[in-house]
């Protein structure tokens, strides 16, 4: 029944106008470079004047370049800015409207704020939204030309490094070193692409000079030479690595024991055709973009205009006042203000559109990426199961790990479709206490092998399960708890522990893990010794 009414709905619907989306597209946030900050700010508030005057049809008017309130209306290529001054601050924003060239109907809107604090560096923001009837919106993301401006002079800098828009080329053991600290500093909170080239080349697999210009601000792109890139499988191992002509995203939060598949890898064998390294850009940049928007937050590293001018109006409100002002210039820029809040509110539902809008489009890659990976894994395990039945030969398994520093790339490598830890878990086996590492991957083994067998096929039970000489496996009892994984809440109800009744982290086996039904994998959640609580 519902078809027949979607049906005979069709061709009124398709008659009616499109609905207008805003889709905001990236954020940027720096500092200006340069000894002399008023300099700096003069520099990069005219550059933003000379890339508005490109697009406006005419020149702007004369408060403009002194950098005052100015409203320029030309037929949809409108602009407008507004300043703050006082206690020694000086916020300087500005607005501008850009019809799409190509696309009737999209049009663009950038935000730009220069402002300086007393006894800080200047600091610019910019911030690129589209409004569009198109229900799919195709496009490559790249970053205003301004921020390119900015970065020729005066200058940008962020995190205490230098931004450039073209890639910075490694060309020292030394030049790598300081590229890994750079990777796993906490603080780092956008994207670095690492392209690697191949043996005897000097040319990369992508275009990464186009990756630099497009994401400048919003990423960062190091090329590092093939006689260079085991500097890097040195400090991270293999599986976080990237080498061979590969290339690497390194998100936010990356560290030597982040689980490697967070972290993409173009392996050069899929970059070899010109739709390939096409297509390994478009993601670069689309993830650049996005990253950006989480990364940098408004109110704090962006200011958005409307928040500015509303500033302005209440400041002109309060200022006539207190001079007793003509009661028609008060009502006046009363107007103005009840106008400005009217278009902040407008402004904050469109934020608030957004951010339901990336929510939803999140959620929706995430559930194709969850299904996606079911459907590799079932394939996986079915191939697996035919290999086994005509008797294929295996590979051998690898030795079990020395060292804590072998033991992530160890499970990666031979249980990856079988046992996953949280990253909770990846952490605490970086520097453990406990000193039998061959005994933790001994039990994570029978983990992977006799308990997920058990559990598959109902098997026996697993409790009190012994897995080797003063080693079972039981239930958490009351050191049972509660993990969160893939957004939601899982019970720990397992463990594998050794004999004894110390407690002493170097001594003290423990491995709390769940049962994860749907993909048919064990989960570790914390090893490889006894979970500290309020309780212990």
């Amino acid at each position: 029944m519902s078809n027949v009414f979607s049906d005979a709905l069709a061709p009124l619907a398709a008659r009616m106008p499109k609905a207008l989306r805003e889709i905001e597209i990236l954020r940027v946030a720096a500092q200006l470079n340069g000894d002399d900050h008023a300099t700096s700010l003069e520099a990069a508030r005219r550059a933003v004047l000379a890339w508005t005057k490109k697009r406006a049809g005419g020149p702007l008017p004369r408060a403009a370049w002194e950098f005052q309130e100015f409203d320029y209306l030309a037929g949809g290529r409108n602009s407008s800015a507004v300043r703050i001054t006082g206690n020694g601050a000086d916020i300087w924003a500005l607005r501008a409207d850009d019809p799409d060239r190509e696309v009737a109907g999209r049009n663009w809107t950038t935000e730009v704020v220069v402002g300086a604090q007393p006894g800080q560096r200047p600091h610019v923001s910019a911030r690129l939204t589209v409004s569009t009837t198109e229900s799919e919106l195709a496009f490559q993301p790249a970053v205003p030309g301004l921020v390119l401006q900015w970065i020729d002079a005066p200058g940008l800098i962020r995190g205490g490094r230098e931004i450039t828009s073209s890639p910075t080329m490694i060309g020292s053991e030394g030049s790598v070193e300081d590229l890994c600290d750079f990777l796993v500093d906490p603080d780092r909170r956008l994207p670095v692409y690492v392209v690697t080239l191949p043996e005897d080349t000097t040319t990369p697999l992508i275009d990464a000079e186009a990756v630099a210009k497009a994401t400048a601000c919003i990423a960062r792109i190091f090329i590092v030479p093939s006689q260079l890139t085991w500097v890097l499988t040195r400090r991270f191992g293999r599986y976080r690595s990237v080498f061979g002509g590969a290339v690497r995203a390194y998100m936010p939060g990356f560290n030597e024991a982040d689980d490697p598949y967070r972290h993409r890898l173009f392996l050069s064998e899929r970059l070899k055709t010109e739709d390939d390294w096409r297509a390994c850009g478009t993601w670069l940049r689309s993830t650049a973009a996005t990253t950006s928007i989480t990364a940098n937050r408004l109110g704090r590293e962006i200011i958005d205009f409307a928040f500015v001018r509303t500033a302005s109006r209440k400041l002109q409100v309060t200022s006539l006042r207190e001079r007793r002002a003509p009661d028609a210039e008060q009502l006046e820029v009363q107007r103005l203000l009840n106008e400005s809040l009217e278009k902040q509110l407008n402004e904050k539902e469109k934020e608030i559109e957004i951010s339901v809008g990336l929510a939803a489009e999140a959620e929706e890659r995430a559930a194709s990426s969850e299904k996606e990976f079911r459907s590799l894994l079932y394939r996986f395990r079915a191939l697996e199961t035919r290999l086994n039945a005509i008797g294929a030969e295996k590979e051998p398994a690898q030795p079990l790990p020395s060292s804590w520093d072998e033991f992530l790339d160890w499970i990666d490598a031979e249980f990856s479709d079988r046992v996953l830890l949280t990253p909770s878990a990846r952490r605490l086996v970086k520097k453990p206490d406990f000193a039998d590492v061959e005994q933790v991957a001994r039990a994570v083994t029978w983990l992977a092998t006799e308990a997920r067998s058990r559990l598959m096929d109902g098997g026996g039970s697993l409790r009190d399960a012994a897995i080797e000489e003063g080693v079972r496996n039981t239930l958490c009892g009351g050191d049972e708890y509660n993990t969160h994984w893939h957004g939601q809440k899982r019970l720990v109800d397992w463990h594998v522990k050794n004999g004894g009744n110390t407690r002493a982290p170097e001594r003290c086996l423990r491995i709390y893990y769940f049962w994860e039904p749907e993909t048919q994998q064990i989960v570790i959640d914390h090893l490889p010794s006894h979970r500290v609580t309020a309780a212990s």
